[in-house]
């Protein structure tokens, strides 16, 4: 196939482009919901707090329950592992239109009230984590339902945080991802 100094195709004839169509991945994001991000950020804020003594201090000058910059780096570190390791990772993948028609009939015939169609919506578009099948269709095993989005928006403010943080990233992939494309020359 012969290209032109910008690498667009000359001969389209040499491409298949239903097979290169069907090869076209749904764009999929996986987002990180933190359960205890108030007390995260307490823990680092105490912690911070001691560095600018820890700075000041040498280990002739320190006393000895002072922590060293190494300690407290350290327990920074601790705290970030942890955070990771109690983090709820939630993937998310786009909706074809075949499937909004199907999430909007599935609402529509469950009779879930109208205010709960955000969450159904949501709940459609995440994907149980450990799920590599097909990504075609609503048969996907999910990761949330609707009734567990609404239980976790309505516990306190960090739980909607966190059902916001997953509108966003579905909002992002509704839109679609940004297309490289190489300037017009």
């Amino acid at each position: 196939m012969s290209t032109t100094d910008d690498g667009a195709n000359l001969d389209a004839s040499t491409i298949d482009l239903d097979q290169w169509i069907d090869e076209v991945v749904r764009p999929e994001v996986t987002v990180e919901l933190y359960p205890y991000e108030a007390d995260y950020a307490r823990r680092v804020a105490e912690i911070e707090a001691k560095i600018p003594a820890a700075e000041a201090s040498t280990p002739e000058t320190r006393g000895i329950d002072d922590p060293s910059i190494e300690a407290l780096s350290a327990q920074l570190a601790d705290l970030r592992e942890e955070r990771s390791r109690t983090a709820k990772r939630v993937r998310l993948r786009q909706l074809t239109d075949a499937d909004f028609v199907d999430v909007a009939v599935r609402f529509k015939a469950a009779k879930i009230p109208e205010g709960d169609r955000l969450l159904w919506n949501v709940a459609a578009c995440t994907v149980a984590p450990d799920y590599d099948g097909p990504l075609d269709g609503l048969d996907v095993p999910q990761h949330f339902t609707h009734v567990q989005l609404k239980r976790l928006m309505k516990r306190d403010r960090s739980g909607a945080a966190m059902v916001a943080q997953l509108v966003v990233a579905i909002n992002g992939l509704t839109a679609g991802l940004p297309v490289p494309s190489l300037p017009a020359s």
